[in-house]
């Protein structure tokens, strides 16, 4: 398709955008609840005439529009599910669901993928291999994404790219941003648990103080980044609780830490991990206590293949101008599941700009008061559009 004409029915389609997304904001729903939300993905699917499927049990959908030469496929992503806040916008559309709320945009990422959706199947005597659509739920909490490449969304027909976007109010409305390489980091659950002796508090000889070996571990483990790992790298160790004692005058038998790691290296997710492990033993041992580590794998870093990274800048760069694409200079700690996505095919990951100062649309991801500049959703399909049909000819 002529990139003008691309542009406009991408352009010329955001009444009906709107109106979806206005939609899916006020009916938000939480991770693994999105019944509603995957119901209305398939009505739109059906009415378009994309078949789709679903996996039993789950709220994920994915369809497939198949071009009329043989090729290779493409999937886009659209995560599905809102967040647990009360909503303190005043628009028309705000959410009528008491305590969620989409304040992540994901209400935006369903809508762009419906429009990319309605507009690739409007043209499949140009496309050349499959765009697969994947609609995923639970990006905020177990991450959906692994669930269905486990469940087999990669495959029949085997993805070669994988696409996927995030719209970002920092970013102005027209503004694409990404980067080579690791876009987000990994995240770990770390569960220490440290035992000691209790004893009277006027008898300290007599146990070993848990609280006393805590202390001494949380200060350990502020070394760990400063000191067993490069400068050049990142990482972030984060205890946000602990627990431990029964009375002011009994020394403690026991305390618990919680915390968390991120890290955007899979070679030093790996030494770290180990080196919180071995200090929490060696530590707690040394005073005659014990200490054990629990840790819960959270997602996998975002790693952003080069070759993509760059497709994604051209299409920018044609159909929205010159110095439209800026480059991400630090990657983001904060963490996102479509790594599972592009772990299992070349793929990568870009910014949307959703923001706009004149319109008051300034407030951060996962706020009360998060909004979007709807200019962006035509944009978005536009882009989404435009990066897989690249990916295809290629």
């Amino acid at each position: 398709m002529n990139k003008e004409i691309l542009k406009e029915k991408a352009m010329a389609m955001k009444p009906w955008l709107v109106q979806i997304r206005r939609d899916f904001h006020r009916h938000p729903e939480l991770s693994l609840e999105e019944k509603r939300t995957s119901k209305e993905i398939r009505r739109h699917l059906g009415e378009m005439g994309i078949p789709y499927e679903t996996y039993e049990g789950q709220t994920a959908v994915i369809a497939l529009i198949k071009g009329a030469q043989e090729g290779k496929t493409v999937a886009l992503r659209g995560d599905m599910d809102g967040l647990p806040i009360q909503e303190k916008n005043k628009t028309e559309y705000c959410s009528i669901i008491d305590g969620v709320m989409h304040a992540c945009g994901h209400d935006a990422h369903i809508t762009i993928l419906l429009g990319a959706a309605k507009l690739l199947s409007g043209m499949t005597d140009k496309i050349k291999g499959n765009i697969k659509l994947l609609f995923q739920p639970a990006e905020e909490t177990v991450g959906g994404a692994e669930r269905m490449v486990k469940s087999g969304c990669m495959e029949n027909p085997k993805v070669d790219y994988a696409i996927g976007l995030h719209v970002m109010p920092y970013l102005p409305c027209g503004i694409i941003e990404s980067r080579h390489g690791a876009l987000n980091g990994a995240s770990d659950n770390i569960y220490i648990h440290i035992k000691g002796k209790a004893a009277h508090g006027a008898y300290p000889e007599m146990g070993t103080d848990a609280i006393f070996l805590a202390g001494h571990v949380i200060t350990a483990l502020q070394g760990v980044a400063s000191r067993s790992v490069s400068p050049l790298d990142s990482v972030v160790l984060t205890l946000g609780t602990i627990e431990g004692g029964v009375k002011e005058n009994v020394l403690a038998e026991e305390v618990k830490i919680r915390g968390t790691l991120r890290t955007l290296h899979p070679v030093t997710r790996t030494m770290v991990k180990e080196r919180i492990k071995r200090i929490v033993a060696y530590v707690c041992a040394s005073y005659e206590g014990e200490g054990h580590v629990e840790i819960e794998e959270g997602y996998e870093a975002l790693i952003n293949d080069p070759e993509v990274v760059d497709i994604i800048q051209h299409t920018a760069e044609e159909y929205l101008g010159k110095k439209t694409f800026i480059w991400k200079e630090k990657p983001s700690l904060g963490v996102e599941d479509m790594s599972y996505f592009i772990k299992a095919s070349k793929g990568a990951y870009y910014h949307l700009g959703c923001g706009n100062i004149e319109k008051n649309i300034i407030a951060p991801l996962h706020n009360e008061r998060f909004d979007i500049d709807e200019d962006c959703l035509s944009i978005g399909v536009m882009m989404q559009a435009a990066i897989a049909l690249e990916l295809l000819n290629r």
